[in-house]
């Protein structure tokens, strides 16, 4: 079973991300972006993350596609997606990359629902102390947990 840590919009608590993330023994660590300065000093191999629409002048992608555990899973900050307003455009792309989750950020809130068989995961923002963790192991049901920091 893969343990993978769930943050989005930090907005400048690098301490507390450092904290979390040296502190616990993760599989992976997710960012789905509006604080990419927090994790500068941050040099993970399993530090996957996104550029968020707070995040100027950075190379991140704004959406990444990887496989784990059998999932095939889309990360992405949501501003692109218009994720304020409806998870449709996110369930669209991920149904068009044959995607089962798309963990995403930009609204604040937690939030887990499952549409068409696709997992749509937000944490919630980790400036405000919510973070998520998912656990993936092949041919299970994906659960998530949220917590607060």
């Amino acid at each position: 079973m893969k343990r993978i840590c769930l943050l989005s919009d930090s907005h400048g608590s690098r301490s507390k991300i450092e904290d979390l993330i040296f502190s616990n023994n993760f599989d992976y660590i997710f960012f789905m972006g509006d604080g990419l300065r927090d994790f500068e000093n941050i040099d993970e191999d399993n530090l996957k993350k996104v550029s968020g629409n707070c995040d100027l002048f950075n190379f991140e992608a704004i959406t990444q596609f990887l496989e784990i555990e059998g999932f095939k899973i889309m990360i992405t900050h949501g501003h692109e997606y218009k994720a304020k307003l409806t998870t449709l455009l996110m369930l669209k792309k991920a149904k068009e990359n044959y995607c089962n989750i798309v963990c995403y950020g930009h609204t604040h809130k937690q939030l887990c629902e499952e549409i068409d068989n696709i997992y749509l995961i937000n944490p919630g923002s980790f400036k405000n102390n919510d973070y998520g963790i998912l656990s993936l192991q092949k041919n299970k049901k994906p659960t998530i947990e949220f917590f607060k920091y």
